[in-house]
């Protein structure tokens, strides 16, 4: 498999075609059928997969329609926290700061030095 950081976004939505074709050929739906259940013109449901673009909303409406919605699963998954992460909730602490900036005009003596 290619790593993904290296394909352009062209080719990951080509990628993502032909994934989304492979799964409608498993179960047997024409582009036609697929595209009136998610509710959008054949044209578009065409162009989604042949990688050429489509909005994510579409996308989804097509992966549900397929039943494979659970492809989008790691967005909807919780943060990870950290054990020091954890730790420190636990404690109560704080995260670090900053020291604050001196304030440059209180440093000057307002008295002029002839």
């Amino acid at each position: 498999m290619e790593d993904i950081k290296w394909l352009s976004d062209s080719e990951i939505l080509k990628h993502i075609g032909l994934k989304i074709r492979e799964w409608r050929l498993e179960e047997n739906l024409s582009q036609q059928t697929v595209a009136k259940r998610a509710k959008m013109a054949l044209i578009t449901f065409q162009n989604i997969e042949h990688g050429k673009g489509g909005s994510f909303v579409n996308h989804i409406r097509v992966l549900r329609v397929l039943d494979h919605l659970d492809a989008l699963s790691i967005f909807l998954q919780p943060k990870q926290i950290s054990p020091i992460e954890f730790q420190r909730f636990e404690q109560g602490l704080k995260e670090r700061q900053r020291a604050r900036k001196k304030n440059h005009a209180a440093d000057i003596d307002s008295t002029p030095v002839w």
